[in-house]
């Protein structure tokens, strides 16, 4: 009796033992992940310089006779089109007599009296004259910047220069957002020496008037490598020195084994995988692989499954 009663005990025990275990299996497999497979893509390396809206000239507006300003009809970042009037002048015999002599001969009430107008569109950079301030011919009375004037200016650092050529396409990002296309033009040919910068100049390939001195993000195509394995960034760990670097490939359904990789480019969501080479059918965790030993059994999230 006493040995039934110890088999009996003896029973119970491997029972619990075995039901132990198998509860350590179930929370082994508990641990939820995503997965992703690798893919064949192109990686882009850019470079964005700060930069500036510049004019590298301006167009003078100047009196065709001597005498009075009667009228100034434009201010400083006016947009103006051909054909505007921009100042009213007046000889100075007409602005004496202001009109008096013309009383009995209305077809002499414009003599003396000349209207400027925009030789063509542009935005008025500056406004030097007056009203019924007296200026001699020729005097500069205004200035404005045309379309074929308006650049951008970039500043690129010396050990940087090797990658910006003359006639390179860039994009331009404008202070609200627009991105429009340019190429570099030409260099100014001198450098900051305090920043250790260059200045180039950036044409944009659309016709574009815009105020002078706007902070502008010019970005070039630095580099292009087509058909490279690429992962989801999340999908690499490192060690804390990220000097090794590695990814949690599943072998089955519920296993995952730690695999050694060498990186290469990146961008801002993925990374490139030089070594080792993956088939595209390989499982790799995306989400969840964060603190998993070398091998880790894993459940895959049923959303995944299907993938």
């Amino acid at each position: 009796m006493k040995n039934i009663k110890l088999s009996i005990l003896f029973f119970f025990s491997l029972a619990a033992c075995s039901k132990t275990e198998k509860n350590k299996e179930e929370i082994k497999v508990k641990t939820p992940v995503e997965i992703t497979n690798i893919k064949q893509e192109s990686f882009i390396l850019s470079k964005t310089f700060k930069g500036v809206t510049h004019y590298l000239a301006s167009g003078d507006i100047k009196s065709p006779i001597t005498g009075y300003v009667t009228k100034v009809y434009v201010k400083i970042g006016d947009n103006i089109h051909k054909g505007d009037i921009l100042f009213g002048i007046e000889t100075k015999e007409a602005y004496v007599l202001k009109g008096k002599n013309f009383i009995n001969d209305p077809e002499l009430k414009n003599l003396g009296h000349t209207i400027i107008r925009a030789p063509e569109s542009g935005i008025v950079t500056s406004v030097l004259a007056e009203e019924n301030e007296y200026a001699q011919e020729g005097t500069t009375l205004g200035t404005y910047s045309a379309p074929d004037m308006f650049v951008f200016l970039i500043e690129v650092p010396a050990e940087q220069d090797s990658s910006i050529k003359i006639g390179k396409p860039c994009e331009i990002t404008l202070a609200n957002g627009k991105v429009i296309k340019g190429k570099i033009s030409k260099t100014l040919a001198m450098a900051d020496s305090s920043s250790q910068t260059e200045s180039y100049v950036v044409v944009p390939l659309e016709k574009m008037i815009l105020p002078a001195r706007l902070q502008i993000k010019i970005t070039f195509v630095d580099y292009t490598k087509p058909h490279a394995q690429s992962l989801p960034k999340e999908s690499v760990l490192s060690d804390e020195l990220q000097s090794v670097f590695w990814v949690m490939k599943l072998i089955n359904d519920t296993t995952a084994i730690r695999v050694l990789v060498k990186l290469g480019l990146e961008n801002e969501s993925k990374i490139e995988i030089t070594e080792p080479i993956f088939s595209s059918a390989d499982r790799i965790i995306s989400k969840g692989s964060y603190g998993l030993s070398d091998t880790a059994y894993v459940v895959i999230k049923p959303s995944q499954n299907g993938k």
